[in-house]
């Protein structure tokens, strides 16, 4: 069923050693067994594997290609490796033997950025004592050394390092720092001084001639340098160019025959025989069974286990309701035996937030807005108007993928929004439209603001005034606590919790009973006489039947939540709240543009800032409070009703290929 995750059975394999490293690579190949430990009592009267030889040689031959892969620039890679046997790909991978190469270069790149670091160091101190034209060796030799002393703060440093260091040499620059020279076993009070009243200390290297004629040299040094750093890069570009390709192949496909031979080196087993256990999704059961016969040419045995442990989470939604799972993973997994919410959230969600925004202007610019946002996070441009910080920023809280979800979660939403906008006539809050579908008597949809537009044609006029809006949003709210309720009813009721099925009974009566109760005083229907009206007293005595059941079945917390149930069906009352917030500040927008150009000019140019402002602070509003008020409406007062969550994700004993190809004989 697609309001559930998939079905998992757990199952046991037992199989020849003789055909272990087959039957491993056929499960990891097929990509649907996760695998567990093997039950307690089986393992006890079995051996745990060792590493051998061959596991060790392949992990060394592993390590040597992730290398390979470090210290190469990294290129594109055209093609995928054909899927070889194990002996064959670590002899071919043998073959492959870089490593004093790469060694000898990597070396070279290191000692010459040592170097360039070294001349930036020295040139930067040139910079510090810029001006003067002394020999530059005169700060340095065997009695004295000499350090450019720079103030965190304004503080007059001559005085502070003179009582500490009495013997200090001290030479102001124009720079408004110093250069102080001290005796050699001076050099550590130095330091404690430089620590103690917080001022930076940069050490002036030995250094020759004056400063002109050094720093020509450190500068024909840097070029030289520079030059022969290119040289050493171009050299591993080369050796990418002829290598990369086959490392990252190479190195792919010895990842994943080390993943399969670790699970074959910890295997339970006997002198001729080993056992594994996992999950599986029930209706993968059957092919499991082939694959893994086919592989052992029948010398295997794989049975169904009887557990009472819970299952792990695979989610079993439409393709198209796939991207709402990020919403409910972010809340928590469903657990593998309770409705999964996804479908739901995909539906509902939408819908609330096309009648939060109910704007057809703003619908079509958060369309536009979600469609441009997926196509650049798919197809990056290299040059970009939008700030890198800005873009930087928003990857960085988020990231690409969430993003991504974002974009495509608010294309349905921002087509229902046009959609609801369109029926009431709402384009950022004109009534733009020579017909109105649906006139209401809220002035927010087809109000006319001013000379322009011209007054709309109403098809249908509904009065909804604000209290009956109000009871709208109540009756899907309660409709909404309901369908939560009935869920977990029926969760409950599967796993043979009868009680807490009847608790969910209990609720469903009480929050009715109130409901009743509380429509019978809008209308002045208080009276508890059946023969005046038998709705109340019904109601009463189901908010009665409600309050027993569930304080018997549930205790002392259901009465401590018994007051939650009023507030979750009246929270929706918020949908109509966010729709009115938006409606009435676009229209106090518009209608302060539209005094302004029947006032003068210059307060007509005050309304189109104004119009322009108001409308882009309505459009953020727009797409962030439906957003987060709808998925809250979701997460707290639908989904506490039937949903636990707390599920294992199911991650099925498989690798990821970028650079191999799978072996086709599954």
């Amino acid at each position: 069923m697609v309001l559930y995750p998939e079905k998992m059975s757990k199952v046991r394999i037992i199989g020849s050693n003789s055909k272990k490293h087959f039957i491993i690579s056929s499960i990891h190949d097929a990509g649907f067994l996760q695998l567990e430990p093997v039950d307690p009592d089986i393992e006890k009267i079995l051996d745990r594997g060792v590493s051998g030889d061959q596991y060790r040689k392949l992990s060394t031959l592993l390590q040597r290609f992730r290398s390979y892969e470090m210290v190469l620039p990294p290129i594109e890679v055209k093609s995928r490796m054909e899927n070889v046997p194990l002996d064959i790909l670590m002899e071919e991978a043998e073959k492959i033997n870089i490593s004093s190469d790469l060694e000898s270069l990597k070396d070279s790149e290191t000692d010459i950025q040592g170097e360039l670091k070294e001349i930036s160091m020295r040139l930067h101190v040139l910079d510090l004592i810029e001006g003067l034209n002394y020999d530059l060796s005169i700060y340095n030799n065997s009695f004295i050394t000499s350090y450019v002393a720079i103030a965190k703060e304004e503080k007059i440093l001559p005085e502070m390092i003179k009582q500490r260091i009495p013997e200090a040499s001290i030479f102001p620059l124009p720079s408004g720092n110093y250069i102080v020279s001290i005796p050699e076993n001076l050099e550590s009070e130095f330091g404690k001084a430089a620590t103690d009243q917080s001022f930076d200390l940069l050490h002036i290297p030995v250094m020759s001639g004056s400063p002109a004629e050094y720093r020509s040299m450190l500068m024909d040094k840097k070029n030289k340098a520079e030059e022969a750093l290119r040289a050493v890069r171009n050299d591993l570009m080369d050796m990418s160019r002829t290598y990369y390709e086959r490392v990252v192949q190479y190195r792919e496909a010895l990842e994943i025959e080390a993943r399969k031979m670790e699970v074959s080196e910890k295997l339970p087993s006997t002198k001729n025989v080993f056992v594994m256990e996992g999950w599986v999704p029930a209706r993968r059961v059957d092919k499991l069974k082939k694959v893994v016969e086919s592989t052992s040419a029948g010398a295997s045995l794989v049975s169904m286990v009887e557990t009472s442990e819970e299952p792990p989470t695979l989610f079993n939604n439409p393709r198209r309701f796939r991207l709402f799972e990020f919403f409910v993973r972010f809340y928590s997994l469903p657990q593998s035996t309770e409705f999964d919410p996804t479908l739901i959230f995909g539906i509902i969600f939408p819908i609330f937030f096309g009648i939060m925004v109910g704007d057809w202007g703003y619908g079509l610019i958060i369309l536009f807005g979600a469609m441009w946002l997926v196509k650049r996070i798919d197809h990056p441009r290299a040059n970009s108007h939008i700030p890198k910080k800005l873009s930087a920023f928003a990857l960085t809280v988020l990231g690409k993928n969430p993003l991504r979800v974002l974009g495509k979660t608010l294309i349905p939403g921002s087509i229902l929004a046009i959609i609801v906008g369109l029926m009431f006539n709402n384009f950022f809050g004109f009534p733009v439209l020579p017909v109105t579908l649906f006139q209401t008597s809220t002035g927010f949809s087809g109000t006319h603001i001013g000379a322009f537009p011209p007054t709309p044609i109403v098809i249908f006029h509904v009065s909804l005034v604000i209290p009956k809006l109000l009871l709208l949003s109540g009756y899907i709210g309660l409709a909404m606590v309901t369908f939560g309720l009935v869920l977990g009813f029926i969760n409950e009721a599967r796993r043979g919790h009868r009680k807490g099925s009847v608790g969910k009974i209990g609720w469903i009566l009480l929050a009715w009973g109130i409901a009743i109760v509380g429509l019978n005083l809008i209308h002045h229907d208080t009276s508890l006489n059946p023969a005046v009206s038998l709705s109340t007293p019904i109601a009463v005595g189901m908010i009665i039947a409600g309050l027993i059941v569930i304080l018997i079945t549930e205790k002392g917390r259901g009465a401590m939540e018994i007051p939650s149930i009023i507030s979750h069906v009246l929270s929706y009352t918020r949908i109509l709240g966010i729709l009115l917030a938006s409606v009435v500040l676009a229209q106090v927008v518009d209608l302060i543009f539209m005094k302004g150009v029947d006032k003068s000019p210059l307060l007509a140019v005050v309304g189109i800032i104004i119009l322009i402002l108001g409308q882009f602070f309505n459009l953020v509003i727009a797409v962030f409070e439906p957003g987060i008020q709808g998925a809250r409406l979701l997460y707290v007062e639908f989904f506490s009703k039937f949903y636990n969550g707390n599920g294992k994700y199911f991650r099925p004993f498989r690798s990821v290929r970028k650079y191999t190809v799978e072996n086709q004989d599954k």
